[in-house]
């Protein structure tokens, strides 16, 4: 998940220097992504700085794409408990239950 981000930054800049040759492209690359891609947390690639991580997920927009996975029953499963820093409670919902039942458009 931490490549997202580089990437994001990469096609939004090469899109704005290329628009006239893609004309049908109306949005920036990353609102695409945003709009259409969601990525699961496992491997959960973490800095051992907490602020940095958060910098992270903020860059990522994780509360808009991102969906905790755990990989349990494998030896190095991510534990809901203490994979993630303290987060926001919307963050947070988002992440673990928000994007998941939208994307299988499950019950609220």
């Amino acid at each position: 998940m931490a490549w997202l981000a580089p990437l994001l930054w990469r096609l939004d800049s090469y899109w704005k220097a290329l628009r006239s040759e893609v004309p049908w492209v109306r949005k920036p690359p990353s609102e695409y992504v945003a709009d259409h891609v969601r990525l699961g947390t496992q491997p959960l690639e973490r800095p051992d700085d907490d602020a940095q991580f958060l910098q992270l997920l903020e860059m990522l927009d994780a509360k808009r794409i991102l969906m905790f996975s755990s990989d349990y029953p494998h030896w190095d499963f991510d534990s809901p408990t203490r994979a993630f820093p303290r987060l926001d409670d919307d963050v947070r919902e988002a992440i673990f239950s928000t994007n998941a039942r939208e994307l299988y458009q499950l019950d609220q």
